[in-house]
């Protein structure tokens, strides 16, 4: 375990000295603060005018179909998430490419740490940078409480959704890294497992016929298996989802690099 911590920490520091790291964030927090307050701003909107509807009408009940969580907290997640799509490759695309490229993954292989714990770091050294990119979404959130109050449910499902996501993403862009020394063919290589898994269910829309292929597709969408958790649902299902896809990943990675002469 302490072999897992000190290449945790290594990551970590090599995020937080990188310059690209800075620029992620600043991206990632800024594109999130504006479909926040892009999401308020039309739910203030619709409900002032339907506020004005309901008093005309003198009927309180028009305004009972509006709902915080559902117009601007799930959207708002929702956003997030694509907004991880694009980031995820990005952030990751360095983790163990340029390791090779910098050759200083020989320094690894004659360290006392395992193979296991090598990815194991990483991968939990990236999760905790993602992690700590997220974390200041929680202030948006927050400024919703001052002035109302919206259910905690969902916001807390919506998190443990989007935590999952990113953690099947570092496992895709670890795997990714490991199979070239070109970050940027490492990122376009996570972006497109990352799509797949995204959009395969849309394969669906002409198997109509074919029960079992659809469910299985359906499935193996990672889209339907976080939208769950947005709206406040939590199902053992999806959480066997992406432990799965993070442990298949893993293990990708160290087929992979046990094939490049790592033991």
């Amino acid at each position: 375990m302490d072999m897992i911590w000190v290449m945790i920490k290594k990551e970590l520091k090599q995020y937080f000295i990188s310059p690209i790291a800075y620029v992620v964030m600043m991206i990632y927090l800024t594109l999130s603060g504006f479909f926040f307050f892009t999401n308020m701003q039309t739910f203030s909107d619709q409900y002032q005018r339907l506020k004005n509807i309901s008093q005309y009408m003198q009927d309180p009940s028009v305004l009972a179909q509006f709902n915080l969580n559902g117009m601007v907290i799930a959207p708002s997640l929702g956003s997030m998430l694509f907004v991880f799509l694009y980031i995820l490759p990005l952030v990751m695309m360095r983790s163990l490419a340029e390791e090779e490229k910098q050759k200083t993954d020989e320094l690894l292989r004659t360290s006392p740490m395992t193979l296991n714990q090598v990815i194991a770091g990483k991968f939990l050294g990236s999760l905790s940078f993602v992690l700590i990119m997220f974390l200041p979404t929680l202030v948006f959130m927050s400024m919703l409480f001052m002035y109302s109050s919206p259910e905690w449910g969902p916001l807390i499902t919506g998190y443990v959704g989007l935590t999952l996501f990113a953690g099947v993403g570092v496992a895709i862009g670890l795997f990714a890294s490991s199979l070239t020394e070109n970050q940027i063919i490492a990122a376009v290589i996570a972006f497109v497992l990352l799509m797949i898994l995204l959009m395969v269910d849309r394969l669906t829309m002409s198997m109509a016929d074919r029960d079992i292929i659809t469910g299985v597709l359906s499935y193996l969408s990672i889209g339907g298996h976080v939208s769950n958790m947005l709206r406040g649902v939590i199902d053992s299902r999806d959480i066997v989802y992406f432990i799965s896809f993070m442990f298949f990943f893993l293990f990708m990675t160290r087929r992979t690099m046990e094939a490049k002469g790592w033991r």
